[in-house]
């Protein structure tokens, strides 16, 4: 096949060769498994049964729906009965597992994308729509195989790199250790959790591929997470000059190392605390590792919805204490659940907008109150300080400090043993909260700016929303002047703050942060070496400088021209 270049958005960086692996379901990734000869009989009963069960699911539906709307509707479920029976798809499938020797799962995503590309190609509308009964029924027999797994396995027999409409970020953690090197997905942004997912454990990854349904499983593929590229079908000239880039990117990796190990002061001696950003649990011991001086942001709600249903109180208490343990005195901020971003809804809203953070804690105050005590039980292994995020109004957060009372007074009543000096603090990452930090502050201990939303707000930018999101900009002025009001309101309050937003992960926004005054940043582990490095390789005072000069610039080209020239020295 002939080299193939297809555009997105660069999400993670870095880059990826390997073969694609494409998700139908974001609950379901399918796997090249292959099979000993003595296992390929077997697999082809287990996908019968599959096949079986699916039939029987749809009759089942087909007479409930006679029952309640007559035998007209009940139709509608024959045409995907009648994909059940097509020997163009279920015979070439056993086909695929006899000779190739591989599971049901991936043989049912081989077949289905040559049919799905056929589909594509027709020229009738009306059954060009059928492709639509197809995905339905390989979405039921892949979600049927679940209940007749596959032997367990530790390793996929090639890289593999996720392809697919979406990838959850949670997915994208469990798949971590399976050999995933690359990302690349439909829709998305640089900004969404599947890419702070995939910054975090340092896979690259491209968002927002429109062409992505032409690229099928099995394909090789380079994901540029530098240039926000998809390559197919790379030639041998490409492949070389990647392989050389690889080495290049070794010693590169190897110099950022040395850099992450020394300490986080300007070249005018000014000091920079200098935190990690984690998802999961698991990510603290790197953290450490790597010599953070903190984890200033733990997002709590991946570990909490991790196996799809919430866990209880005293598994949260053992995790959340084996984080403190882990991190071995440096203090841990962890943010309250935050449920709602990255996913869509069909129905028109915008969770973005709608109920999440604090508004969501507020709503569901028994879960809200199961973290919390959680929290507050395990805060006596270690320095915690428990982050409110998606706080828009004094009222909502007056509601949330009461909430934290009665939680300490329960606990105070049954005679549990808790640190009462645990700081509480709030998210600053709407408009009405960074009007109005200053009079939250008398209520809060501390502050962290989360510069991914407060940016989507303030330019009104849907950051998942592929149309608008090269508008997203750190240096356009509004937001600088923003910036700049938060540290005035918060300074004379003596409450410290931390930007944890992906603006402290990129050098030249970092730089921007460090000139307004802010002088805490935390960042995703992948970040962290690179930061460090721009941080001892500037003068405060010249950055200082810097943020006089573009706080009286119109245009954000501008900006960033001026702040690279800076930090590059250029």
């Amino acid at each position: 096949m002939t080299e193939r270049v297809i555009h997105g958005v660069a999400g993670s960086v870095g880059f990826a060769v390997g073969r694609a692996v494409r998700t139908f379901d974001p609950l379901f990734v399918s796997f090249n498994l292959k099979l000993r000869p003595d296992r390929v009989r077997k697999e082809i009963d287990r996908f019968r049964q599959s096949v079986e069960k699916s039939r029987e699911q749809l009759k089942r539906m087909q007479a409930e729906l006679r029952r309640a709307n007559g035998r007209e509707s009940s139709f509608l479920i024959d045409a995907h009965l009648l994909v059940l029976e097509d020997r163009l798809f279920v015979d070439r499938i056993i086909e695929k597992i006899e000779t190739d020797s591989i599971n049901s799962e991936w043989a049912i995503q081989q077949v289905s994308d040559d049919l799905f590309q056929a589909y594509d190609r027709l020229d009738d509308e009306y059954l060009r729509e059928r492709r639509g009964d197809l995905e339905d029924i390989v979405r039921r027999l892949l979600h049927n195989l679940q209940s007749t797994p596959l032997p367990t396995f530790k390793k996929l027999p090639y890289d593999a790199i996720l392809i697919g409409k979406i990838v959850p970020p949670s997915t994208l953690f469990e798949l971590r250790a399976q050999r995933v090197v690359g990302l690349a997905t439909e829709t998305g942004s640089p900004l969404s959790h599947t890419a702070i997912m995939a910054r975090s454990l340092e896979i690259p990854a491209v968002m927002g591929v429109a062409a992505l349904p032409e690229v099928s499983s099995g394909d090789l593929l380079i994901v540029d997470g530098d240039r926000g590229v998809v390559i197919c079908s790379p030639s041998e000239e490409t492949l070389l000059e990647y392989k050389s880039r690889n080495r290049d990117g070794r010693r590169t990796k190897k110099l950022a190392g040395a850099s992450a190990s020394s300490p986080s002061v300007t070249e005018d001696g000014v000091p920079v605390s200098l935190g990690a950003n984690i998802n999961f649990s698991e990510e603290v011991r790197s953290a450490i590792a790597c010599g953070c001086e903190s984890i200033g942001l733990y997002r709590t709600e991946f570990d909490f919805f991790r196996e799809g249903r919430q866990p209880d109180e005293q598994s949260l208490v053992a995790d959340y204490s084996l984080v403190l343990k882990t991190a071995k005195g440096a203090p841990v901020t962890f943010r309250t659940i935050d449920v709602g971003i990255d996913q869509k809804s069909w129905d028109g809203v915008n969770p973005n907008l709608g109920v999440r953070g604090l508004r969501f804690c507020l709503e569901n105050t028994h879960v809200f109150k199961k973290q919390l005590r959680s929290l507050y039980r395990a805060s006596v292994n270690g320095r915690m300080r428990i982050l409110l995020p998606f706080v828009s109004t004094v009222d909502d957060l007056d509601a949330a400090c009461e909430i934290i009372m009665d939680v300490r007074r329960e606990l105070d009543l049954k005679r549990q043993r808790y640190d009462p000096r645990v700081p509480v603090g709030v998210m600053i990452e709407t408009p009405a909260a960074a009007q109005t930090c200053d009079l939250m502050a008398s209520r809060v201990d501390f502050f962290c700016l989360g510069t991914n939303d407060l940016i989507q707000y303030y330019l009104v930018i849907d950051r998942s929303d592929q149309s608008v999101v090269h508008l997203y900009n750190p240096f356009h002025p509004a937001i600088l002047r923003c910036l700049d009001q938060v540290y005035g309101l918060l300074r004379p309050t003596g409450k410290s703050v931390t930007v944890c937003g992906e603006m402290a992960a990129d050098p030249p926004s970092a730089a921007v942060l460090l000139g307004l005054g802010f002088t805490s940043l935390s960042v995703n582990l992948g970040a962290y070496a690179r930061i460090k490095r721009m941080i001892r390789s500037v003068s405060m005072t010249q950055l200082r400088e810097l943020a006089g000069d573009i706080l009286k610039m119109q245009k954000p080209k501008e900006v960033e021209d001026k702040v690279r020239a800076t930090v590059y020295r250029s």
